[in-house]
């Protein structure tokens, strides 16, 4: 927000000069007006149309129809072809070379000769310039929220270039193959060139390797652009090899397969116009047919224009993900290893253009060294793509986005109907979680105890898992299973003698929760190697049917048949406050819960540790609560660093990547000032210990407060750069929010009232305005609700 205004006189197209003339404007004012031609927006139109208009008369004086050096007249021509030329002696005849040498001495040649074209283009320094404008000013502002700084570690550094500088490589691909496949025709010596006795590859070869070592000399400014902003920032990388691991090498060989495609698009066009045309259409299908739901890495020509995106995370890598990304760009090089040999058989050479004669001739141009090429393309594509294929479609289920919303659709029609069934309540929970994360799968043995606390009996008990739960065992006691929605993981079972009102009934179950290989995109970023982060949901039975997993856009749902949207119930609806707001599952739960990880990770879960033990290359801890807590829990586990103090009485913690140190402090300072706010004001802790928990950003960039456990993205506290004192301290604030929902969401949530959580959260916003101002005054509150109502604005 600080930045309207200089926005509004800066940009050329004069977006931000409106946003700001029609910013406190209503939706009616913004359906019906147009803002008037006064302040920063007439001074943005004056001050571009000027611009605008110095630029073209710049261009009308220094255009120039006539050829650069062509400027004697035709008498100094006439006179010096009239002027007698000395006779020269023959040169000496040297022995003509055709071996491999030669071939050799063509290709670097040529290469060079290419390399030159583009890089003494001026569109190319126009083209870099521009990126690196654009990529400057996205790592300039790499800021966090509400303005705060966010240290610039590299793999946020790594995201912005992967967004904001890798399409002008691809223009210049397309750009650049048309001209230098087409630069001996445009200059009308092709018939002189195309009869030296040269190989054909000489000339395919140099102009893909000149389009690659362009992409690799691209892509390293741009690295270096990026240092440059960090070292600016104050803030010097250890981890730079990231740069190269993460970004320049798979990010050149995804464009290099892109550089293939645009210059055999061009070796098989009539025009060079025609196969810049080609390309566009096939950006345009590449960004789009997704949307069609034609989502598979084994059709989508390199795995998108700039290859398969992997997420990144300083705690874990790329993780599977990078793994899958490797196994595309293999198949896909092949793929353009057979383009690059099919150019080379349909080149032209000397007066015949035609595409069917070329066409003709291609079998017999295939042969030997070339035909050995096309071989190994379509072995190693056929290899890496049965590969590919096994681990996307076999080991795991192909899922496209629409056939998400189609499943989401049918689980509503079959399932709602089962809302209001009364059902029993979770009132014990035992768990025995086994973390595997190098394998990145979790093994859940848990037994629930479920009390019916309706007054009426209940014959028969609905359970449902989260889609990915593989379920291996489940037993009901006295229940026998009568209904198996197999596609949506949902099951009811009926009870031989109906739960009377206050009984109780064990449950038990098993689940494997995981993958095996990797997926064709969505890949299970819950188990990794580390930074494992599960919350209950996803690794334990719920009861009864709610609408936590329904399909939410309106337009989405129009379209499957579905009503446009399902609204909350009415306050006057008894029954349906008689639910947690978190879990239609169980009100309040006593938890024991075993985890087991690595040995070299450190295992948590909600609750008291009652042992910790190590054996076999295994680390087992208990956790144990003392008094009931909501029926909504995290298990997490990595290689943690941690530092702990006691504060009148409460165990403070906070466990964290050991590169993120930064804020620990100022967490644990901001849990003291809490503590003492909330304690203070409301009522005293309910707990002895308050731990934060960092996991990977593959999940998002929130913070989640549990029972005494809050975990934090490696995205938010722990990368805020709080150095500057007149900034929003957001590590406190954040640190506050979520301990003030210790307090709230076990208070306000748990008191069946489905709307309450709008309460909890205003309630700990609250809490956590107040500790600021304990700690730094009123003047944090003002910056706060200054930003919060910009955000508001900007966002409505």
């Amino acid at each position: 927000p600080e930045y309207m205004v200089a926005m509004a006189y800066a940009d050329p197209f004069g977006f931000g000069a409106f946003e700001l003339s029609a910013r406190y404007w209503t939706a009616a004012d913004r359906n019906s007006l147009l803002p008037a031609l006064t302040g920063p927006l007439l001074y943005n139109r004056l001050l571009w149309t000027a611009v605008g208009a110095g630029l073209l008369a710049a261009a009308y004086g220094l255009f120039h129809f006539e050829v650069r050096g062509a400027k004697a007249g035709r008498s100094t021509a006439a006179s010096a072809a009239d002027t007698p030329r000395p006779a020269m002696a023959a040169p000496a005849t040297a022995a003509k070379r055709f071996g491999r040498g030669a071939v050799a001495a063509q290709l670097i040649a040529r290469s060079r000769m290419d390399l030159a074209l583009v890089f003494r283009s001026p569109a190319f320094l126009v083209l870099l310039v521009l990126g690196l404008l654009n990529t400057g000013g996205g790592l300039l502002l790499m800021d966090g929220i509400y303005g705060v700084a966010i240290y610039p570690v590299t793999r946020l550094a790594i995201t912005t270039l992967e967004g904001s500088f890798t399409f002008i490589p691809l223009i210049v691909a397309i750009y650049y193959a048309g001209e230098l496949v087409w630069r001996e025709r445009d200059r009308k010596t092709e018939e002189i060139i195309d009869a030296t006795p040269t190989p054909d590859w000489t000339f395919v070869a140099p102009k893909i390797l000149a389009i690659v070592l362009v992409f690799v000399a691209m892509l390293t400014s741009s690295i270096g652009l990026a240092y440059v902003v960090q070292l600016f920032k104050h803030f010097e990388p250890g981890d730079s090899w990231k740069y190269l691991a993460w970004y320049l090498a798979p990010v050149t060989v995804s464009l290099s397969v892109f550089a293939v495609l645009a210059v055999f698009a061009q070796a098989v066009s009539p025009h060079k116009f025609v196969g810049w045309g080609l390309m566009v259409l096939f950006i345009i299908a590449e960004t789009t047919i997704g949307n069609l739901g034609f989502e598979h890495n084994l059709y989508r020509y390199g795995g998108g224009p700039i290859g398969p995106v992997t997420p990144l995370s300083d705690m874990n890598g790329s993780g599977i993900a990078g793994v899958a990304g490797w196994w595309i760009r293999t198949y896909w090089s092949c793929i353009a290893l057979i383009l690059a040999v099919l150019a080379y058989g349909l080149w032209r050479r000397g007066t015949e253009t035609r595409l069917w004669p070329r066409l003709r001739r291609l079998p017999a141009r295939l042969g030997g060294g070339a035909g050995l090429l096309v071989g190994l393309g379509l072995v190693g594509a056929a290899a890496s793509g049965v590969f590919i294929f096994i681990n996307t479609n076999i080991w795991n289920d192909y899922r496209t986005q629409r056939a998400d919303e189609r499943f989401q659709a049918d689980y509503e029609r079959t399932l709602l109907k089962y809302e209001t069934v009364d059902q029993p309540k979770i009132t014990k929970v035992a768990l025995t979680v086994d973390l595997h994360p190098a394998d990145a799968y979790a093994v859940i043995h848990g037994a629930y105890v479920v009390r019916n606390k309706t007054d009426r009996p209940i014959s028969r008990l609905h359970v449902r898992f989260e889609r990915d739960a593989s379920v291996q065992a489940l037993a009901v006691e006295g229940g026998r299973l009568v209904t198996d929605f197999t596609r949506f993981n949902y099951r009811i079972f009926a009870f031989d003698k109906p739960m009377a009102p206050g009984e109780t009934r064990r449950l038990t179950f098993e689940i494997r929760r995981g993958q095996k290989g990797f997926r064709n995109n969505r890949n299970q970023l819950k188990v990794v190697g580390n930074g494992t982060f599960l919350n209950s949901f996803e690794i334990a039975p719920l009861i009864g049917m709610d609408r936590t997993d329904l399909l939410r856009d309106r337009a989405k749902r129009r379209r499957l048949g579905l009503p446009a949207e399902l609204g909350m119930p009415r306050l006057e609806d008894v029954p349906a406050r008689q639910f947690s707001a978190l879990s239609k599952s169980a009100d309040w739960v006593d938890t024991d819960i075993t985890v087991s990880t690595e040995a070299d990770q450190t295992p948590m879960a909600p609750g008291y540790r009652v042992s910790d033990s190590v054996s076999g290359g295994r680390r087992t801890a208990r956790f144990v609560t003392e008094a009931p807590i909501n029926d909504f829990f995290s298990v997490q586990s990595a290689r943690y660093a941690i530092r702990r103090e006691t504060y009148k009485g409460v165990d403070l913690s906070v466990y964290f990547h050991p590169d993120h140190a930064w804020n620990v402090r100022r967490m644990l300072t901001a849990l003291e000032a809490g503590l003492d706010y909330d304690q203070a004001n409301f009522s005293p802790y309910q707990f002895r210990q308050v731990r934060i928990l960092e996991f990977p950003a593959y999940q998002g960039s929130f913070a989640q407060s549990f029972a005494n456990t809050i975990p934090w993205s490696e995205d938010i506290g722990f990368l805020f750069d709080v150095r500057d004192s007149q900034k929003i301290d957001m590590v406190t604030y954040v640190t506050a929010h979520e301990l003030g929902h210790q307090w709230w969401a076990h208070q306000v949530i748990a008191a069946n009232s489905q709307g309450s959580t709008l309460l909890v959260e205003t309630l700990a916003q609250y809490s956590a305005l107040m500790t600021m101002k304990s700690i730094y005054g009123p003047d944090q509150i003002r910056k706060f609700l200054k930003y919060e109502l910009d955000l508001y604005l900007k966002n409505r």
